[in-house]
């Protein structure tokens, strides 16, 4: 149903854009890490995806760096977002499902990555607000299967570029 995927990607829509990127990473000894980067997020395939390509490197080091594309959809079978993050350097793939809160503006994500680390399993959540059509912040919260809790993984801050 093509219109219901249209419809639903059309809330998704503020993230479209070139965005500069500050990644602060809350480390387990309760240090944070900073990177920096770009995101670049087009609508593809006749609106049916949004492509994110994404640069981040060390705030201090630019040699250290990563980058990542993703592609979310809307699948209207489920009546869930669909997103899948393919990263440079690293043959894994992770796929998302999510929703979208039109009152608090909120695309929020789930996803099970089994041996993310070689060893353990992962459980992440994301929450993306997009409330502010100049601001995007995402939060990403993960627990291992070794883990008793959750914890607070990353903040990105997104910001547009003019």
């Amino acid at each position: 149903d093509a219109q219901a995927i249209l419809s639903n990607m059309s809330y998704l829509t503020p993230m479209v854009g070139t965005w500069t990127a500050v990644a602060e990473f809350h480390q387990k000894d309760g240090t944070l890490a900073y990177d920096i980067g770009t995101y670049k997020i087009s609508s593809v395939l006749e609106g049916t995806y949004l492509q994110w390509e994404v640069e981040l490197h060390d705030k201090d080091n630019p040699r250290k760096h990563h980058s990542f594309l993703t592609f979310v959809t809307f699948n209207p079978v489920t009546k869930k977002y669909d997103s899948t993050y393919f990263y440079s350097r690293w043959a894994l793939r992770v796929t998302e499902t999510g929703e979208y809160d039109p009152k608090t503006k909120e695309y929020r994500t789930t996803a099970f990555i089994p041996l993310e680390d070689g060893v353990r399993d992962e459980n992440v959540t994301t929450i993306t607000k997009l409330d502010d059509r100049t601001r995007i912040v995402y939060e990403h919260y993960s627990r291992y299967s070794d883990e008793k809790a959750g914890r607070m993984n990353v903040v990105i801050t997104l910001t547009r570029v003019p």
